[in-house]
């Protein structure tokens, strides 16, 4: 470092004591400073937050979306009527953190079971057998129809 190096840092830090109080002006920019990155860290957990919550479910309000869509549809099948449905889940595979589950990651469907009016017809519980396969993919042996007449 050279002398006139020294002299203006020093000439610096002179100027720097004489200013009285710089201990609060000190405190004051740090505490700004912290509370920039606090805001900064609190929005970007809200982002966070509103892209997670629709990217996860309560393991509930995924089956209960499962079993409304598949009545609506089942229902809509000719001959078939007051359809109720029940799924179970293969919770084994799945990544479920406090009650959620990733929508990235389904949980394998085990089982399903349906009731209906009108099923007792071969032909319509073929149909409403062939709908469930081609929404759900699971093997035929894990689905039951059950008339509820």
């Amino acid at each position: 470092m050279s002398d006139n190096e020294k002299k203006s840092g020093f000439k610096w830090f002179e100027k720097l004591k004489k200013i009285k109080h710089i201990e609060i002006y000190i405190a004051i920019i740090f505490i700004v400073i912290l509370l920039l990155i606090y805001m900064s860290n609190f929005s970007n957990s809200n982002a966070d937050n509103s892209d997670s919550s629709s990217d996860n479910l309560t393991i509930t309000a995924y089956i209960d979306r499962l079993e409304s869509n598949l009545e609506e549809t089942l229902s809509n099948i000719g001959g078939v009527s007051d359809v109720k449905v029940m799924i179970t889940l293969n919770m084994s595979d799945a990544n479920v953190t406090d009650s959620t589950i990733n929508l990235n990651e389904f949980p394998e469907i085990k089982g399903v079971i349906v009731t209906a009016k009108g099923v007792d017809n071969t032909a319509t519980k073929l149909k409403v057998l062939h709908a469930i396969e081609a929404v759900i993919d699971i093997n035929n042996g894990n689905i039951e129809i059950l008339s509820s007449e």
